[in-house]
């Protein structure tokens, strides 16, 4: 008794297809299963997803409005700290004109001793 190289094939081949074909049920029974799931997640929320729906509009609305005064309040610091740069570059005049005349004074009254 003979077994022919094509029927060896042939058999490998069918075992090799009803391997693949059990495999593709099983992933076809767990993606059933994970759908199943997603569905009774969702008909559990879909209350709060109607409502986080109907309130997008006002969400993106203030959304806008926080990144515009977010915009506005970034220019104020801007020119806040610009004053404050220049405002310390004054009071460095100043107090480099009043050690001069502190200077002076001290010049003179240490010339009368």
């Amino acid at each position: 008794m003979y077994i022919k190289l094509s029927t060896l094939g042939l058999v490998c081949l069918a075992v090799l297809f009803v391997a693949v074909l059990l495999y593709l049920i099983i992933l076809i029974h767990k993606l059933f299963q994970i759908v199943s799931k997603v569905n009774l997640i969702i008909d559990k929320n879909e209350k709060n997803i109607s409502e986080v729906m109907d309130n997008l509009p006002k969400i993106s609305e203030n959304m806008l409005d926080i990144t515009e005064n977010a915009k506005l309040v970034a220019e104020v610091v801007t020119e806040t700290t610009a004053s404050a740069v220049e405002a310390k570059n004054n009071i460095s005049e100043y107090l480099g004109i009043i050690k001069g005349i502190v200077n002076i004074i001290k010049a003179i009254f240490k010339k009368d001793k």
